[in-house]
């Protein structure tokens, strides 16, 4: 598993190619296990709290909120929930460099290698990371794509 401190960018800044993304970026894989609930209802306030203590991700589009949450939270939020449908067991993958939003093909990148190799996975964009999930069955094969890719 990668874990090396980010390398640094020019002055500590994000990267603003998909060049020095790539030589910047490490990744981690999180602690814990996830799952990715989907339900037809608006996100009630305690749905936003399970989000406190990230790592977390609310979606809602199309008349359907997303929550990836703790596994550990799972079960409080079946119970207000009863009707979600659930993945889980997830891994949440991290990746460390922040980058601008001018960085074109990262996610390409990285997902076009793991497509290769047969691993389904999910997405989760933040404001300057980009993160993955994946089944935790997958971890292994995921992590032997990765690490070529980035090397600490």
């Amino acid at each position: 598993m990668a874990s090396a401190p980010d390398k640094p960018t020019p002055a500590n800044e994000p990267a603003a190619t998909l060049d020095e993304a790539l030589a910047a970026m490490s990744f981690e894989v999180e602690a814990g296990r996830f799952a990715l609930c989907g339900f037809a209802a608006a996100p009630h306030a305690k749905d936003l709290e399970m989000l406190e203590g990230a790592p977390g991700q609310l979606t809602r589009e199309g008349g359907e909120t997303s929550l990836l949450i703790s596994m550990e939270r799972l079960e409080e939020l079946l119970k207000r929930h009863p009707q979600a449908e659930v993945e889980q067991g997830l891994v949440w993958i991290r990746f460390r460099a922040a980058m601008g939003w001018d960085v074109v093909g990262f996610l390409a990148k990285v997902t076009g290698a793991l497509a290769q190799a047969g691993i389904p996975l999910g997405a989760v964009c933040g404001f300057s990371r980009d993160h993955l999930f994946v089944q935790e069955r997958y971890l292994e094969k995921t992590l032997s794509v990765l690490e070529p890719l980035f090397p600490s």
